[in-house]
């Protein structure tokens, strides 16, 4: 397995490996932020998001704003959503072991208005909606027995890291890097200062190699992104509709690790290991608690414009443009270590800060068909994005890493959707699929096997009109894909965590005509 390519391409990487900023600033934090539900509203999560022909929805400044100038009256609607996660795991250390994480959540999904104007000819219509465009919840829990490496292995500092400093005869270490300096407040390494000038290591971790200790995490994330449009559509020639879109994205994501190791066999130690030394004793080590966690608040812009025009009677062709949305993301991080000892109590140590940071995401490119006959309606869209031009900025040559990561290790994608739906009189059913490749150039092989983290979505729905004005809908889309997680890297043998993901999203909606 290629590690070096594990730990830049793994979704969730610990802040061992993570410079002296704040943590969520890598290429797969930013897909993790820009990378969006296919759909939104009840009725176009039924379809899996198909729309870019031009759909006469409160969801169209989504899909394609131009689909609004299909609309026949106006209209008012919202929706509820209700969404299940499951992320199973395997704990792939010297063993493997199984486990299940869930979590549940119930939130406004969308909410619209949409006012056609009187014309005199052709069709004029303004509105506003809000979206939810993105989920991040997941629930990561696993655990189990390693015996090849600690995550107190992975503070060790590299040799330009730290310094010795000498004070009247006595050595210490001043540190250029902050995971070493908290692992070294917390217990969790030591430094020997007997060992200076001796070519003998400076520093010990505080799990004696070849150890077996119990390791358990849970790795919560939470949080959700949503869209505030602005716009309208007219028609500009007969059955030719331009719609546009001005797009206020916001939303928060939050992250917390709590990652424990326990000596639970009490092995002997190796007369020949020093463990941690302090005032001439020997200290064995217990149990070691780490937690880190971030909370990213984000607020973007984009614009939207599209064209759709019914080339004969049921058959519509649209296209659609999006710019780059150019976000701002504050973000407050923290890291907590503990190490408790056999003997001589406990050590501990924090860190907390905060930074201010710009992301500017991809050109997205699109083009829909969609053929209507009788009570039977088809479409379907692509959409071409060029991860590669993704973009982070702050106000020095802070991400010049990352950047280059991101143009050397992400491909452009064609994003796919289908989708359906029939009408038997009052009542519409229907159903959709979508899939989202993965951008990464490369797989994450793993014994043999290989971890491709695109995305597949199934959706179906239904529709029933109440009356002539009143529309209530259902939709359910499940989201499934692969994900691999490192808790620490910069060891021999890392850990490795097999995720399989399902998100379920049930949205509950109504449409009123005016």
């Amino acid at each position: 397995m290629n590690y070096r390519l594990l730990l830049i391409v793994s979704a969730l990487t610990l802040a061992t490996l993570i410079p002296e900023r704040a943590r969520a600033q890598t290429a797969e934090d930013a897909l993790r932020f820009t990378e969006r539900s296919p759909a939104a509203g009840a009725r176009m999560i039924g379809m899996a998001g198909v729309g870019i022909a031009g759909v006469a929805d409160i969801s169209a400044m989504y899909a394609n704003p131009a689909g609004l100038g299909y609309l026949e009256s106006s209209t008012l609607g919202g929706s509820l959503n209700m969404l299940s996660v499951t992320d199973e795991s395997r704990y792939q250390t010297n063993t493997t072991m199984l486990g299940e994480g869930d979590l549940r959540s119930t939130r406004l999904g969308s909410l619209a208005y949409m006012h056609k104007l009187p014309t005199s000819q052709g069709s004029l219509v303004l509105g506003a909606s809000y979206n939810q465009v993105s989920s991040f919840d997941r629930a990561l829990r696993f655990g189990g027995p390693n015996a090849q490496s600690s995550i107190s292995d992975s503070f060790l500092p590299y040799e330009d890291e730290f310094e010795v400093v000498e004070d009247d005869g006595n050595f210490s270490p001043r540190f250029f890097h902050v995971i070493p300096e908290l692992a070294y407040e917390g217990g969790a390494i030591e430094f020997l200062s007997e060992n200076v000038g001796s070519g003998q290591p400076l520093f010990y971790q505080a799990v004696v190699p070849g150890t077996t200790i119990e390791q358990s995490a849970s790795v919560p994330e939470e949080g959700r992104l949503d869209e505030l449009s602005l716009g309208g559509a007219w028609e500009a020639a007969s059955n030719v509709m331009i719609g546009v879109s001005a797009n206020f994205a916001f939303g928060t994501y939050r992250f917390n690790s709590l990652y424990e190791e326990a000596d639970t066999r009490n092995e002997n130690l190796p007369e020949d290991y020093v463990v941690i030394l302090s005032d001439g004793e020997l200290r064995g080590f217990d149990r070691l608690v780490y937690e880190e966690g971030f909370e990213s608040d984000l607020t973007g812009f984009n614009l939207r414009t599209g064209v759709s025009t019914e080339l004969s009677q049921g058959v519509r062709l649209g296209v659609l443009i999006e710019t780059p949305t150019f976000y701002e993301i504050s973000e407050d991080y923290f890291r907590e270590l503990q190490t408790v000892f056999d003997e001589g109590g406990s050590l501990s140590a924090s860190q907390n800060g905060e930074f201010e940071y710009s992301l500017r995401t991809p050109w997205r490119l699109g083009g829909g068909a969609a053929w209507a006959g009788g009570d039977l309606r088809l479409a379907g869209d692509v959409e071409y994005v060029d991860w590669s031009q993704m973009e982070f900025d702050a106000d020095d040559n802070t991400f010049d890493d990352e950047n280059r990561a991101i143009r050397e290790g992400l491909d452009p994608v064609w994003n796919t959707r289908i989708g359906a739906e029939y009408g038997f009189g009052d009542l519409t059913v229907r159903a959709g699929f979508a899939y989202q490749p993965d951008p990464r150039d490369v797989e994450i092989e793993n014994e043999g096997d290989s971890t491709n983290r695109s995305k597949s979505f199934f959706s179906a729905g239904a529709g029933y009109r109440i009356s002539s004005q009143f529309m209530l809908d259902l939709g359910w889309m499940q989201e499934r894909f692969d994900d691999e997680y490192v808790p620490y890297g910069d060891v021999e043998v890392p850990p490795v965590v097999e995720e399989s993901v399902v998100r379920n999203r049930i949205s509950i909606g109504m449409r009123v005509s005016l």
